[in-house]
C-alpha cells in the first residue's frame, strides 16, 4: 500500500505542475516505473476508465457535450494514460472525477473554442437569430418560385395557342406536364438533399430553373421545345419544396418549427396568388416578357444564395459553429461549404435507395399524410377551377374582378398557415412546460391540432356550394372560399412540422413524400369538377367533397393520433435489428 500512495502522489505532482510535460514524456515516465516496481495486487491497481460517448441529446442528435471541467477544490482520481484520444472519446466525469490530462484529439484544431454543444449551452443551432432569419427569408423566397411558374403562366394561354398555332387540349398538356414534374421532382432533390448538402442544390437546381426560363424566352415558338423546357422549368424549381423544409428542421429548434415552417410556406403559398396578376399583366406586352420575367428575378435570387447562403445540414456542419466567425458574404464564393469537425457533426442520413425511398413512403404516418393532403388540396383545387366559371357566368364579373376574387383564399391561406403554426408551437410548449425536464414529446402531439383545420375547411366546402347553387351574395361565397383555404393551410402547416420531426434525419425527403399526391390528386379534380357541377349541382357536388374529407381525412387524423407510437416504435426496433445484421451501428429513425 505504501508503494501505490507514492504513485498517486507523484501522479497528483505532475499534474498540479503549472508547466506540464508533454504526453510522451508522461508515457515514458510511466514506462520506467513500471519496470523498477513490482505488480501491484488486484486491490492495489488503478482501473482502467472506458471512454465512451455520452449520450445525445432527444432533439439533437448532433449534439455532444463535455463533462464539467476539475476545479482546484475537486477532489481528483488518478488516471492512467490510454494512448492518443479519439475525437468522439473522453471519460465520462462526476464531482469527484475530472478529465486526464493529455493532448488534443488528433482532428482537433488548436485553439478551437468549444461550441456551445460543447460547452454545455445546449443551443440547438449556432447560427445567431439575425443570420436564421436570414436563412429562412431566402428559401421563402426561393420558394416562392416554383408555384409562380406554374401560376403566372395561365393568362397568357389563349396568347400561346395562337401563337404556337395549336388547339386548347395541346397547350393544357403544357400544364399538366409542369404539374406532374413539379410533383414528383422533390423525390429526386430530397434524395440528395439529405444526404450531399443544402447549398450546392440549391444552386445547381436554380441554375436550372434559370436556363429553361432564358431558353422559353429566345427560343422559336416550338410546340415541342416548349413541353421540354416547361418540364424542365418544374424540374428545377421543385427542389426548393423539399429542401426548404430540409432547412427549416436545420436551422429550428422542433418546439419552434411550425411557426417557422408557416412563415417558408409562404413563399409556396403566394406563387399561386400574385402569379396570375403578373402573367396577365406581362402577357399584354409580350409573353415572352414572362419567362424573361422569371430570369431575371431568379437570377438576382442566385447570387444571393451563392454569395451568403451557408450549408445548414447537420451532417456536414452541425450546429453551424464554423460560420460563427465568418461574415455573412462569402469571398471568394464557392459551390460547397467545409465540413465542420468530426465531433460536432450530426449522424449522416441513410444511403438513398430507391427501395428506402419506398419504404419511406409506406411508412404508415407518412403514407397517410400524404393522402390527407392530397385529398384536401384537391378540395381546395376544386373550388380554384370553379370559381372563374361561377364569378363570370352567374355573377357578371370581368377578368380583373375574378382575379381579385381569389386574394380572398389566397389571404385565408397564408393567415391560416401563420395562425395555425403559432397555435401549434403556443400548445407544444404548454405540454413541455407541465411535463419533467427532459421528457421528450412525440412527434404526433401536433396532430391534434389538425382537427380544427379539417372542421374549418369541411365548413367553408359547404358553404361555398350551397351559396354559388343559391347565386348568394358574392361575398358570401368568398368568405366561404377565405374558410376553406384557411382551414386546408391550418391542416398543411402542422403537417409538415409533425413530418420534420417524425422522421428528423430525412426531413426533406418526408416532406417531398408528403406531397407527393398533391398536384397529380389537383390535375384529376381539375377534370372532372365541371362535369360533376353540371350533372349534380354545386351545392351537391361540394357536399360530396365536403363528406370525403370529414370522413376520410378526419379518421386518418385520429387514427394517426392513436398509432402513431407503435408505429414508431416498431420502425425503431427494425431499423436497430438492420444495423445490427450489417454490422454497424443501428441507423437513427
Amino acid at each position: 500500500m505504501v508503494r501505490f500512495e507514492l504513485t498517486v502522489q507523484i501522479g497528483r505532482s505532475r499534474q498540479s505542475c503549472p508547466h506540464r510535460a508533454s504526453s510522451s514524456q508522461s508515457r515514458s515516465r510511466s514506462r520506467s516505473h513500471t519496470r523498477h516496481s513490482r505488480p501491484h495486487s488486484p486491490e492495489d491497481r488503478i482501473p482502467l476508465v472506458e471512454r465512451v460517448p455520452p449520450p445525445a441529446r432527444d432533439d439533437d442528435p448532433a449534439s455532444i457535450s463535455l463533462p464539467p471541467s476539475p476545479t482546484d477544490n475537486t477532489p481528483e482520481k488518478t488516471s492512467l494514460p490510454l494512448g492518443p484520444r479519439s475525437s468522439h472519446q473522453h471519460l465520462p466525469t462526476s464531482n469527484n472525477e475530472s478529465l486526464p490530462n493529455g493532448p488534443p484529439p488528433a482532428d482537433e484544431p488548436p485553439g478551437l473554442n468549444p461550441s456551445p454543444k460543447q460547452n454545455g449551452s445546449g443551443s440547438y443551432t449556432d447560427f445567431s437569430p439575425l443570420r436564421r432569419k436570414f436563412i429562412l427569408s431566402v428559401i421563402t423566397i426561393a420558394g416562392f418560385f416554383g408555384p409562380l411558374a406554374g401560376g403566372i403562366y395561365l393568362p397568357a394561354l389563349p396568347v400561346l395557342e395562337k401563337e404556337f398555332n395549336v388547339s386548347p387540349t395541346a397547350i393544357n398538356v403544357t400544364v399538366s406536364v409542369f404539374m406532374m414534374t413539379f410533383a414528383f421532382g422533390p423525390l429526386f432533390w430530397s434524395t440528395f438533399a439529405d444526404w450531399k448538402g443544402r447549398r450546392p442544390l440549391y444552386l445547381i437546381s436554380l441554375a436550372i430553373y434559370i436556363l429553361a426560363n432564358v431558353l422559353l424566352a429566345v427560343v422559336p415558338a416550338n410546340y415541342g421545345a416548349l413541353v421540354f423546357l416547361r418540364v424542365v422549368q418544374a424540374f428545377g424549381s421543385a427542389s426548393v419544396v423539399s429542401m426548404g423544409a430540409g432547412t427549416v428542421a436545420d436551422i429550428t429548434e422542433p418546439k419552434k418549427r411550425a411557426f417557422a415552417m408557416s412563415i417558408f410556406l409562404m413563399g409556396p403559398q403566394c406563387g399561386p396568388i400574385l402569379g396570375p396578376v403578373l402573367g396577365g399583366a406581362l402577357a399584354e406586352a409580350n409573353w415572352r416578357w414572362i419567362f424573361g420575367f422569371l430570369a431575371i428575378s431568379s437570377g438576382i435570387l442566385w447570387l444571393v444564395m451563392l454569395s451568403s447562403l451557408p450549408e445548414t445540414l447537420r451532417a456536414r456542419v452541425g450546429g453551424g459553429r464554423i460560420y460563427t466567425e465568418r461574415p455573412i458574404f462569402f469571398w471568394p464564393p464557392s459551390m460547397s461549404s467545409p465540413l465542420a469537425p468530426s465531433w460536432e457533426r450530426g449522424p449522416p442520413p441513410p444511403i438513398p435507395t430507391l427501395k428506402g425511398y419506398w419504404n419511406l413512403f409506406i411508412y404508415p404516418p407518412i403514407g397517410i399524410v400524404s393522402f390527407n393532403t392530397a385529398m384536401l388540396y384537391s378540395t381546395y383545387f376544386a373550388i380554384a377551377v370553379q370559381l372563374p366559371t361561377e364569378l363570370s357566368q352567374r355573377y357578371k364579373w370581368g377578368p380583373s374582378g375574378i382575379g381579385a376574387g381569389f386574394l380572398a383564399v389566397g389571404i385565408a391561406m397564408i393567415v391560416g398557415s401563420l395562425l395555425g403554426g403559432r397555435a401549434s408551437d403556443w400548445r407544444r410548449a404548454r405540454a413541455a412546460e407541465q411535463l419533467p425536464e427532459d421528457t421528450k414529446i412525440d412527434p404526433e402531439f401536433r396532430l391534434v391540432d389538425q382537427i380544427w383545420g379539417v372542421l374549418i375547411c369541411v365548413l367553408g366546402t359547404l358553404l361555398y356550394g350551397w351559396m354559388v347553387d343559391g347565386s348568394k351574395h358574392p361575398a358570401a361565397v368568398l368568405f366561404a372560399t377565405f374558410l376553406t383555404g384557411f382551414g386546408m393551410n391550418w391542416v398543411f402547416v402542422t403537417t409538415t412540422a409533425f413530418l420534420t420531426e417524425c422522421v428528423a434525419q430525412q426531413a426533406a425527403g418526408a416532406f417531398a413524400l408528403g406531397n407527393l399526391l398533391r398536384n397529380p390528386g389537383a390535375a384529376i379534380v381539375s377534370v372532372i369538377t365541371p362535369t360533376l357541377v353540371a350533372k349534380m349541382g354545386s351545392g351537391w357536388c361540394f357536399t360530396g367533397l365536403a363528406v370525403l374529407d370529414l370522413l376520410l381525412v378526419g379518421t386518418a387524423v385520429i387514427v394517426l393520433r392513436l398509432k402513431c407510437p407503435g408505429w414508431r416504435a416498431d420502425r425503431a426496433a427494425k431499423m436497430q435489428l438492420a444495423g445490427k445484421k450489417a454490422g454497424g451501428p443501428a441507423a437513427v429513425p
